[in-house]
């Protein structure tokens, strides 16, 4: 047997010359400072953590926090920790934390108290967004026209929707401003490594064609920086139009990869081609030219058409034996009427 030094109680074991009663009274077996410091963004009220922002309630951080300054002997096993947290101040939390756990088979309590202090400071990101920050414009043009609102709205989306799927991956990326001009439209963007991979996306996605330029913007870290101008110039053609080659009508079925599906009106077949060959092509117009033609009849072959401009029944051949509803959508060009049936384009 051995003899505790404080209390002369004799035990089979001692802890530092201590029975374990003794030991545990004193002992500490948790400590917490005084006081914990934690930065939030007073603008988007992101927490700071090291060197990194990241979006969270001010209670799971106050429990971040605590629990990571919280410091357990590892002796006291099976330890659970509860606290709670009254607000003092604009910026100061006092916290009590409870800690549960057990020491040889003896249940342990300890209790800490700590003021959480909340300092205010601008993440990068706002800090950036203040000071209208941008690395790169990509500026969307088009060729022999200017781009509609839908189209440019969509880019515009397609953007945003990029930059909010890398918000999740924790990469903060934004608009710093848009400017229409007469042309079509300017977008500031924060980052010039995405604005050149979503260029590349969208010339993949709608063709056209790509201009890059730069302009040195200052100093850091003894390097030079640019700020990159990337003009995506939109093709004269978008999906639905129709353009002509000699005497063909085409129309523009979709453009996918730089590679534009067209289907040829007069036998409906349908042929791939690269977009650079479109500039041989000439514009005819979009789907308005398109109009709703009452069939009078027809037969496996034909149909007998009226003109909606002269009102005067035409024979219109098919190009497939297909059985067609009493109206149909037609283009007229050149004094010639084309089947336009939806459900085979």
């Amino acid at each position: 047997m051995k003899i505790c030094i404080e209390c002369g109680k004799e035990v089979a074991e001692l802890y530092d010359g201590l029975c374990r009663e003794c030991y545990i009274k004193s002992h500490a077996f948790t400590d917490l400072p005084r006081r914990i410091y934690l930065t939030t963004c007073p603008k988007c009220g992101r927490v700071r953590y090291k060197n990194s922002w990241r979006e969270e309630s001010i209670d799971n951080a106050i429990r971040k926090a605590i629990k990571g300054s919280l410091t357990v002997a590892p002796e006291l096993e099976g330890h659970s920790i509860s606290l709670s947290c009254r607000v003092k101040g604009k910026s100061v939390y006092i916290c009590t934390i409870s800690i549960k756990g057990t020491f040889k088979g003896l249940e342990i309590t300890e209790e800490k108290i700590t003021e959480i202090i909340v300092k205010k400071e601008l993440c990068r990101s706002c800090s950036r967004k203040a000071g209208h920050y941008f690395e790169a414009i990509l500026q969307i043009r088009g060729d022999r026209r200017v781009p509609t609102d839908k189209e440019m709205n969509e880019i515009i989306d397609e953007i945003k929707e990029n930059m909010d799927n890398l918000k999740k991956q924790g990469k903060e990326i934004f608009i710093t401003k848009i400017v229409p001009t007469r042309g079509g439209v300017d977008i500031y963007i924060s980052d010039r490594g995405f604005t050149k991979k979503m260029v590349q996306t969208l010339h993949n996605k709608l063709g056209g064609t790509i201009k890059t330029t730069s302009k040195q913007s200052g100093m850091k870290d003894g390097r030079t920086q640019y700020r990159m101008t990337y003009l995506l110039r939109l093709p004269y053609y978008r999906k639905g139009d129709f353009v002509s080659k000699g005497e063909k009508l085409l129309y523009v079925k979709s453009i996918e990869r730089r590679k534009v599906q067209l289907v040829d009106m007069d036998s409906w077949e349908r042929k791939v081609i690269d977009d650079k060959m479109m500039d041989e092509l000439k514009m005819v117009g979009n789907y308005s030219i398109l109009k709703e033609a009452v069939v009078v009849s027809q037969s496996e072959n034909e149909a007998q058409i009226l003109d909606p401009y002269t009102f005067a029944t035409v024979d219109v051949k098919k190009p497939h034996q297909i059985k067609l509803e009493k109206t149909i959508k037609i283009v007229k060009w050149r004094d010639r009427i084309y089947l336009f049936p939806y459900q085979d384009l």
